[in-house]
């Protein structure tokens, strides 16, 4: 028997149909047109019922795998948006860090630095460029930038550039040192003398090797009565010392001193000096002037005395120390006259006698006289 409410095949005795669960009501089975009719009215009604559950369930499917496919789409396009943000980002990470790297000092000072010591030197001339840019006043770039250039033999840029550091900073151990080591390399010991010239006393005590000290000498210059003997003392080991002494500035083709030197002649003396050390290096030039006027020695002394004589006498003449007497009756003695060496005797008659000393040096004392009237016995 099938309910009649819903058309559920039912056993035999169910009170209540278990699909519907309307309550069954047993009659005897016979089929009328009716019931037939019914009964088919009921499929009918069972199979649309059916068709469009399934129908409700197939679109529902259909819901769910548009939605399904709507999510995948979603997510592929979120995919791909993302690897495009992260492509877009990497790019504008990648162009901002290269243009922090083109404006940033060190990377420039990095590069030049790399390519100095690979020999690049156009290269490194190049990011120098760009870092003076950067920082015009930074010494540092400006030291690198003059190294640079005397390893490309541009020697007079490198001169120029550590020039204008060291005139900014008295004080740039490093500029002092690249600039003397330039100036060694060249032999342009004068200018390394004048650059220490003009340094610090610290900067001289740093590099105490390219300073060469002017030596004491042992007489000042002024004005003398005797013979001048000039002598150098405390000496560094490995310095020589040349002079001139007609007032030309020495170097190292003068006469190089080794003895003390002796001014012996009357008259003004220039004597100029220099040092050289162990490098070559030569210190400022020294001068003196001497001057010497050599005293003229005593008169030599006559005797007897001026008078008159009644017998013969012999007359004796003092000479003076280191001295030559010469003399002559009644007239001015010169070196021409005769040369005492012994008493002369008192010639008659009236005569005046007069002598002179002549020292070693050619001085001539004053004219010593002496009057003497004898006329024999």
């Amino acid at each position: 028997m099938k309910c009649r409410n819903c058309g559920a095949d039912l056993e035999e005795g169910t009170l209540f149909c278990p699909v519907c669960g309307k309550e069954v009501q047993w009659v005897p089975e016979y089929n009328t047109l009716e019931t037939l009719i019914k009964q088919r009215e009921i499929e009918e009604q069972e199979k649309k019922r059916r068709e469009m559950e399934a129908r409700k369930e197939r679109e529902k499917e259909e819901r769910k795998a548009e939605q399904e496919r709507k999510k995948k789409r979603h997510k592929r396009r979120l995919i791909i948006g993302t690897i495009g943000a992260v492509i877009v980002l990497g790019a504008a990470a990648f162009l901002f860090v290269y243009q922090a790297q083109t404006n940033s000092f060190s990377y420039q000072m990095n590069q030049a630095e790399t390519a100095y010591g690979q020999g690049d030197y156009e290269s490194a001339l190049s990011y120098v460029g760009r870092a003076r840019e950067l920082e015009p006043d930074n010494e540092q770039v400006q030291i690198l930038e003059a190294r640079i250039y005397v390893k490309d033999n541009n020697l007079s840029a490198a001169e120029s550039i550590l020039n204008s550091v060291i005139e900014a900073d008295p004080e740039n151990t490093t500029a002092y040192g690249e600039l003397l080591r330039l100036y060694e390399q060249q032999e342009k010991y004068t200018e390394i003398r004048d650059l220490m010239d003009s340094a610090s006393d610290d900067m001289r005590e740093i590099y105490h090797n390219y300073v060469c000290t002017l030596p004491e000498i042992s007489q000042k210059g002024g004005s003398f009565t005797e013979t001048v003997r000039i002598e150098f003392t405390d000496v560094p080991a490995g310095t020589e010392i040349y002079y001139t002494l007609d007032g030309s500035d020495p170097d190292q083709n003068s006469e190089k001193y080794q003895d003390p030197v002796e001014l012996t002649e009357e008259g003004t003396t220039t004597f100029k000096y220099i040092a050289y050390n162990q490098k070559s290096i030569p210190s400022d030039i020294g001068e003196e002037e001497y001057v010497i006027r050599f005293d003229a020695p005593d008169r030599p002394l006559i005797a007897p005395v001026s008078g008159k004589y009644d017998y013969q006498e012999n007359i004796i003449v003092t000479v003076p120390e280191g001295c030559t007497v010469y003399y002559a009756f009644d007239e001015t003695p010169t070196i021409e006259s005769t040369k005492y060496t012994d008493p002369v005797p008192m010639p008659e008659g009236e005569h005046t006698f007069s002598a002179i000393a002549v020292d070693s040096r050619g001085k001539i004392s004053p004219v010593a006289s002496e009057v003497y009237v004898y006329y024999g016995s």
